[in-house]
């Protein structure tokens, strides 16, 4: 749930919101409310408004469990980037958003235009758009990708609302074993070559006590999770996204044979050995990204780097003695290994490389992205406008591990 909820219903936002609003809002919820009614609702403004301030000042669990969760939603989509994101969307499906509401500012600024307004009314009244937007706010959230590469390059996907309902009944029955409860909902969009599926589910339940009068009671409360999966129709690459470690193989296999038809697409032994750091190695602590071919990088600074020391395991397995860690922000971090016991070919390893890419902008403010690699399978970055290049930055300096396509068309087909 949205951690700034209290910022979204502080007096200031009870004094300027649309009453009509609300009114519909928490008639959704009519008959579950403790100490208060929609009765209250009717009469003067500045009643109605005072106790609104009460009710939604109060502790949380004192909501009905749908409302705390409407008020929730919401607040994620109620600031600016929330409602940019609402604008784009809007665009996307073809919606004239509020025309009327379209107008300049006359003696103050229009108190509708505030961001949590938008939301709200975009919650009650345009319920598919809503769904979209926050589901595109989790795929630009930054998180740690899990990457799957599939057998082949270029496997489209002819997508259809019977495989998307057969893939979240999967799931759903996934989650719902793993002790996740049964709620799931999935979005899919596409961008490019590259289709996105948001999956929205339970998570674990969590219990907290409150007090009502003087009584003590417990309550439960699940929150909504959402998972993200990003397949490259180009490239054959799954990635995904606030999915627990131990579901990510499964997930995969179910979008693999329910999405993309193929069973066993993703099954192959190297599936997850994606990245390397051997080229870094090779050239030693004076390596420096080539950035030339994309005339927009202003240049590419290394700011981090972990060096380990492997030694043979009781196993036969090779493990890691000790480690040292070089940070320097000013982009040295790679050259300061030189006056260290740290030779790369021998039995170090470059375990670790964090970068920044500098991007060529006109504010003050250079655009920037920091990247994080550690083979062989995690690559960490912020997903913005700038990810293909980052990208393409990755694999022209062999980053990125070459992957022989594997034929899987029988020849009598």
């Amino acid at each position: 749930m949205a951690g700034n909820l209290k910022k979204f219903v502080n007096p200031r936002f009870i004094k300027t919101v649309d009453l009509p609003l609300m009114k519909s809002l928490l008639a959704r919820h009519d008959g579950k409310f403790k100490g208060f009614s929609l009765d209250q609702l009717e009469g003067e403004e500045a009643e109605v408004r005072k106790a609104l301030q009460e009710f939604l000042a109060g502790a949380e669990e004192n909501y009905p469990e749908g409302l705390r969760g409407d008020l929730h939603r919401i607040a994620e989509l109620g600031d600016a980037r929330g409602l940019e994101i609402i604008q784009v969307q809007a665009d996307r499906d073809g919606i004239d958003l509020f025309p009327e509401m379209k107008t300049g500012d006359q003696e103050a600024p229009n108190k509708a235009h505030d961001p949590k307004h938008i939301a709200l009314r975009v919650f009650l009244e345009h319920p598919d758009l809503f769904e979209a937007a926050a589901d595109h706010m989790a795929l630009l959230a930054p998180d740690r990708l899990h990457e799957f590469a599939g057998r082949e390059r270029g496997v489209t996907i002819d997508l259809t609302e019977e495989k998307v309902e057969a893939f979240r009944l999967a799931v759903a029955d996934l989650f719902k074993k793993a002790f996740l409860g049964d709620y799931c909902r999935v979005g899919d969009y596409a961008d490019a070559d590259e289709i996105n599926l948001v999956v929205s589910h339970g998570s674990t339940v969590s219990t907290m006590p409150v007090v009502e009068g003087q009584q003590e009671r417990v309550i439960s409360v699940r929150q909504i999770s959402h998972a993200v999966l990003r397949y490259s129709e180009n490239t054959g690459m799954l990635r995904l996204a606030r999915i627990r470690k131990a579901h990510q193989p499964e997930i995969a296999k179910l979008f693999a044979s329910i999405i993309l038809e193929r069973p066993g697409f993703f099954d192959g032994d190297d599936a997850q050995d994606l990245y390397t750091l051997r080229p870094v190695e090779l050239a030693g602590p004076g390596f420096a990204f080539d950035h030339r071919h994309d005339p927009g990088i202003d240049k590419v600074q290394i700011i981090d780097a972990a060096a380990d020391l492997m030694v043979p395991g009781k196993n036969g397995y090779a493990r890691v003695a000790r480690s040292l860690r070089s940070r320097d922000l000013s982009g040295e971090a790679l050259r300061h290994f030189g006056g260290t016991p740290v030779a790369f070919g021998g039995s170090w390893r470059l375990g670790e490389l964090v970068f920044r890419v500098l991007f060529m902008g006109e504010g003050k403010r250079q655009p920037q992205v920091t990247v994080k690699l550690r083979p062989p399978g995690v690559l960490q970055f912020r997903r913005t406008q700038h990810e293909a290049r980052v990208l393409t930055l990755i694999r022209r300096n062999g980053l990125m591990n070459d992957r022989d396509d594997f034929e899987v068309v029988d020849a009598a087909e």
